[in-house]
Order: structure tokens, then sequence, then C-alpha cells
């Protein structure tokens, strides 16, 4: 009996060691699985990075392209209104001549002293005047970043002038 009930025993603990052999390569598959997973995640994690900083490059020269771009049409529009400036101006010399006026000085020093006086109004502030003009822009249609422009403001400034109506 006691042959067999060794045996018994040889044979559950031969089983026993399969079973652990067993558990412990299912546990080896898991932590070379996991490992991976840790490289894969790590290099997305670099090529996400690399996308990013490609991404920012690219943002950085459209905004220098559209810049060198504004740069070109203000000095464009500039040369314009100059243009149209000496045009008006060379028109107005061509057209208007200056007369003398056969008034004695006397006379005029007597209807400038009877003139009656004009009180003096207080122009408006700056600021007023802006927050006027941001007012009426917005009414007629325009966005805030071109009353921004116009003003020279910033478009939260134009915003918080358009709220204080």
């Amino acid at each position: 009996m006691s042959s067999l009930f060794l045996l018994l025993l040889f044979v559950l603990q031969m089983v026993s060691f399969y079973v652990i052999a067993l558990l412990y390569m299912r546990i080896s598959k898991f932590n070379n699985l996991e490992k991976k997973q840790e490289r894969l995640m790590a290099e997305m994690d670099n090529a996400i990075a690399a996308y990013l900083a490609e991404l920012k490059e690219e943002n950085e020269r459209l905004i220098n392209i559209i810049e060198k771009r504004e740069e070109k049409v203000l000095i464009k529009v500039q040369e314009e209104v100059n243009h149209i400036r000496e045009t008006k101006i060379a028109d107005k010399e061509d057209e208007f001549t200056i007369v003398q006026p056969n008034i004695p000085v006397n006379i005029a020093l007597k209807s400038y002293q009877n003139a009656p006086t004009v009180k003096k109004t207080v122009s408006p502030t700056p600021e007023q005047n802006d927050h006027q003009r941001a007012i009426s822009m917005f009414d007629e249609g325009k966005t805030i970043e071109e009353i921004a422009k116009t003003l020279g403001k910033g478009k939260t400034e134009v915003e918080l002038l358009l709220k204080l109506r």
C-alpha cells in the first residue's frame, strides 16, 4: 500500500510541476507582451511629438508668409494713397489760385472784433472717440478684426468697447 501511495504522490508531484511550468510560461508571455506594448507606446509618443513639431514649423512658416504678404499689401496701399494725395494736391494747386481781397485791413479788424464769440466745446477724449467709432463701424457691419485694425487696438479691447454700449 505504501508503494501505491508513493506512486500516487510521485504522479501528483509531476502533474503539479507540469502545471507550474505552464503557468510560468504564460506569465512570461504576458511580461513579454507588456514590454512590447510599452515599446510601441514610446514609439507612438515619439511619432506624435515629431508630427507636432513638424506641424508647428509649418504654422510658423505660414504665419511668416502671411505677414510678408500683409506687409507687401500695406506698402502697395500706402504707395497708392500717397499717389492719390499727390494727384489731389497737384489738382488743387492747378484749380485754385489765391486772390488777395480788396478789403481794407481796418474793416476786416472791426468785423472780427464785432463777431460773436464762440464757446469752446470740450472735444471727446480719444477713448470716447474710439468707442463711438467702434460702435458705428460695428453697426455698419464690419467685423471685430477690421475694427481693431482700423482703430489700432486689440480684438479683446474692441470687444470690450462694443460690450460697453
